[in-house]
This record gives structure tokens, C-alpha cells and sequence, in this order.
């Protein structure tokens, strides 16, 4: 089954980080199927012979129509992380924020201009970012500007923490 390049804007916040939880786990054979997604969302439940929603709060009965929404549309066997939305590593999401204080709103080919017109250069030398950073940033944002395009917005892949 092929389909859209861009599922993972099919998947809410919420679900995403439970799927980035779900790659991350050592224990988890992978590749990571939306089948494990729905094992890590069901955790929650103790028994299987009370109806799932009937002691959950509204988070967890929207994760689990969630999860059970995209095993219906793209398969239980689906790759799990195709639906986990990307997300700027902290360095990257440094570089951002300083973008957005110079520049306000910008995208992310305007960062590129705003990185090689000194803004990256200018966080190493007050210290906010390593010397040794450098190169995976710039590599890190021309791999987002290679798949989604110098006019994507670039605070959409700010990772808050």
C-alpha cells in the first residue's frame, strides 16, 4: 500500500510523542508498527472485559479512536514512523528561536539565509551553541529544507521541552 508522503500530519501531538516513545524503546522489536503504537496506547487499560472508555479520561479515549483511526485507514502493519511528525533536534530548535527573535515568522529557506548571514556563527560565540554543532545544524536544516521545502514555516518543527 503506498500513500502520502505526509501521514504524520494525520497524527495529533499527543500521539506522536507516544510513537517517538515507542522507537526510542529498546525493547520494542523494530521497525515499530501503528499495531505497537496501539499496545503502548492501551497500557493504561487494566482489563479487557470493562468498555474502554469507561473509566478513561477524554485524553486517553482520543489516543485510542486516534490510533485505532489510522490502523483502519493505512494498516496495523504501517510503519510507525511515518506518522511521528519531525521535530528539530535542540541545537536546531536554538537556531530557530534566534531566527524567529531576528526576523520574527520566518521559513525555513529564510533560516538557511539567517544561518549563513552569521546567525549560527553568532550563537557559538556567545556560547549558546557548540563549535562542534555547527555542521550537524546546517545539515540538519538542509535535510528539513530537502523534504518539505525552503517555504515550510520553520517554527513548526520546534521541539518545545
Amino acid at each position: 500500500m503506498t500513500f502520502a508522503t505526509d501521514v504524520y500530519e494525520n497524527t495529533s501531538e499527543a500521539l506522536s510523542a507516544i510513537i517517538e516513545r515507542v522507537l526510542d524503546d529498546e525493547e520494542v522489536a523494530q521497525p515499530a508498527t501503528l499495531a505497537m503504537v496501539r499496545e503502548e496506547v492501551l497500557k493504561g487499560v487494566e482489563t479487557v472485559t470493562l468498555p474502554l472508555n469507561r473509566f478513561s479520561d477524554d485524553i486517553m479515549q482520543e489516543l485510542r479512536d486516534e490510533i485505532e483511526f489510522l490502523i483502519d485507514e493505512y494498516g496495523h502493519d504501517a510503519l510507525a514512523l511515518r506518522f511521528l511528525k519531525p521535530r528539530a533536534s535542540q541545537s536546531l530548535t536554538q537556531l530557530i528561536e534566534a531566527g524567529m527573535d531576528r526576523r520574527g515568522e520566518l521559513t525555513l529557506g529564510q533560516l538557511f539565509d539567517e544561518l549563513e548571514s552569521g546567525l549560527l556563527a553568532n550563537l557559538i560565540a556567545k556560547g549558546e551553541l557548540d563549535d562542534d554543532e555547527a555542521q550537524t545544524v546546517t545539515a540538519e536544516l538542509q535535510a528539513l529544507i530537502a523534504k518539505h521545502g525552503a517555504n515550510a514555516i520553520a517554527e513548526e518543527f520546534v521541539r518545545y521541552l
